[in-house]
């Protein structure tokens, strides 16, 4: 049976003992078994982990019966990647990690950026039993939920089995509400055993917040004002799944729209006119300008991140509405005209139905009509018909090694327009996200905080696992590969398609980049050019090929899309720093306002508010 026929034939609810009209006499089961029933119930349709130690006694409950569908990782950082990235195109704790007590901090970076990119996560932690934390046992991990629980959302310590089935619901609730994030439940080993005849209700999440009525009319009131508005949205947007609601709202006011430089990907395509583009200094210079140049924020699911604003150097305007589902996010930097704690889709929702009320109705009740803005649109179509000459000519089919834009160019050029792209951190990342051509509304599997460096296969597993009908590519550098290569197997294994397209350029690109501009020589940047990846994936049951030569870049492609199974293309790009600046003057990422000398002469004087 493949995975994701698995996933569609889990146990349904009314299979699960208790969640009927059932005597508590007659429901009461093992603390294993009333974990499962509650995952099967709160919505949780596969498992991801690593066995060792005890897990076997809730591995037990949790696949017999195809309860649960599973997959194992080889590691159990990678199997928690995948579980992000599976949740991360569900929206929701549509899956959970389970670890061995010893191996619960190889998961602690999945946690961590669950927590930072608002990705829900959901960890079961097997651990010791009680009474052997007063001991030395052998695979000591007392300290695990204290390690856990500062970078954690949600998190339990769970010493018996008698409020499994609510502890379970309310860590998959966390997860999956408000800014999502991680839950971790650390279970001690004789709970499994223990009984409980506490019911299994089905979880229905609470409907996510909408804004205040007011509020609404006041931002439309602004919109409708301003002669050159912007929509700058991010993450929060596509994580609640509001491009719809975003699109309908721009093109029926005509507003431009940018997005955050990674989070915000994909949410409109490329070519649309209104769209100018990603932000920041891995973005968009016309997108850049069209946010310095207007005069009206209208900023939804956006955190105001470094990496979308220069380090904060951007000019912003004096108004600015911010939306985000996270009060913590309202006002944090510096103060709006109007901040309001609301998810995406809703406020989206409420602010198109007011606007289609006051456009079919005339002005709006204080006597306004919409400015004309048609001025502004045409001058943001422009900077952007700008900036893309100036990246058409990075493209460079010529040049061996081959050169990294023309590598991303001709990737979009000829795979499928809904193709789910996700790169691993490090320079292939940056020149992904800025100059892959999004042709449609395309999820992103990943966070735009953390961009822990060796993730991107197991995300791409898990996302493809979660839109099989999908294609998906994983996008990785040498550097990255070397973290978790080992998952090809497991591409085999299942019978899992996903093209790994390796962009070998024989270095830490970026470390190498830093340490150049610093002056330092550092002998840890350049990696082997002797390592043969293609005959390594081979070895674990994957086809796959060498590119070396721009001509055999399509063919490859176009093999690598007809394989029955994954495929792996080594691409063998230029290893010279290819960074145009789309803010000038701003040294990206270690911009700061401490004083430098050389390369890192550029200060930025101070930093949002002032």
């Amino acid at each position: 049976m493949s995975i994701d026929q698995s996933i569609e034939d889990h146990v349904e609810l009314d299979e699960v003992p208790g969640a009927a009209d059932t005597p508590p006499s007659e429901i009461r089961r093992e603390g294993s078994e009333a974990i499962a029933d509650a995952l099967v119930a709160s919505g949780v349709e596969i498992i991801f982990g690593y066995t060792g130690g005890s897990v076997p006694a809730l591995a037990r409950s949790l696949f017999t019966n195809n309860k649960l569908a599973e997959f194992g990782g080889r590691t159990e950082l990678t199997a928690a990647w995948m579980s992000y990235g599976y949740n991360r195109v569900k929206r929701r704790a549509a899956s959970a990690v389970v670890s061995w007590a010893v191996g619960a901090l190889h998961v602690a970076p999945a946690v961590y950026a669950s927590k930072l990119d608002g990705t829900p996560f959901m960890m079961m932690v097997m651990n010791n039993p009680p009474a052997y934390e007063a001991r030395d046992p052998l695979q000591d991990a007392v300290e695990v939920y204290s390690s856990l629980k500062p970078i954690s959302k949600y998190i339990k310590k769970v010493p018996d089995a008698g409020d499994l089935p609510v502890i379970v619901r309310q860590a998959v609730k966390e997860a999956s509400t408000g800014r999502f994030g991680p839950s971790v439940l650390d279970l001690a080993q004789t709970a499994m055993y223990q009984t409980t005849n506490m019911r299994v209700e089905e979880l229905e999440l609470p409907r996510p917040p909408a804004a205040r009525a007011d509020d609404v009319a006041k931002t439309l009131e602004l919109l409708l004002q301003a002669e050159r508005p912007v929509l700058y949205v991010g993450a929060g947007v596509h994580i609640s799944d509001a491009a719809a609601e975003l699109r309908e709202l721009a093109e029926l006011l005509g507003v431009p729209v940018v997005s955050t430089s990674w989070g915000g990907r994909g949410l409109l395509p490329d070519a649309h006119p209104l769209y100018a583009g990603p932000s920041g200094n891995f973005g968009w210079r016309s997108a850049n300008d069209t946010l310095q140049r207007s005069d009206f924020w209208l900023a939804i699911g956006t955190s105001f991140s470094q990496m979308s604003t220069g380090s904060w150097s951007l000019k912003k305007p004096d108004t600015i509405v911010h939306v985000d589902v996270d009060q913590r996010e309202i006002a944090k930097i510096f103060q709006p005209t109007l901040g309001m704690v609301a998810d995406a889709k809703e406020f989206l929702s409420q602010l198109l139905d007011s606007a289609k009320q006051a456009l079919s109705s005339g002005p709006t009740s204080n006597g306004q009509s919409q400015a004309d803005i048609s001025p502004w649109r045409d001058e943001t179509a422009g900077i952007k018909a700008e900036w893309q000459t100036e990246m058409n000519s990075w493209y460079d089919g010529t040049e061996v090694p081959i050169n990294q834009y023309f590598l991303i160019k001709t990737l979009s050029d000829h795979l499928p327009e809904d193709t789910l792209v996700v790169a691993d951190s490090g320079g292939n990342a940056f020149g992904m996200y800025r100059a892959f051509e999004y042709k449609t509304v395309t999820p992103m599997a990943t966070g735009g905080r953390y961009m822990s460096l060796g993730a991107g296969l197991p995300v791409a597993m898990g996302a493809k696992l979660a839109d099989p009908s999908r294609t998906v590519v994983s996008y990785h550098g040498d550097g990255g590969l070397y973290y978790d290569f080992m998952e090809l197997s497991n591409l085999a294994q299942h019978n899992l398609k996903v093209i790994v397209v390796i962009d070998n350029n024989h270095c830490l690109l970026a470390n190498r980049a830093s340490a150049k501009a610093s002056g330092i020589d550092n002998p840890w940047v350049d990696l082997p050019q002797t390592t043969d990846f293609v005959a390594v994936a081979k070895g674990m049951g994957v086809d796959g090929e060498r590119v070396e030569t721009p001509d055999q870049i399509v063919p490859a492609i176009e093999r690598a899309l007809a394989a029955e199974g994954s495929y792996v293309l080594d691409v063998h790009t230029e290893p010279g720093l290819r960074l145009v600046r789309a803010l000038s003057g701003i040294i990206p990422i270690v911009g700061d306002r401490t004083p430098k000398k050389g390369h890192l002469a550029d200060v930025i004087e101070g930093s949002w508010p002032s």
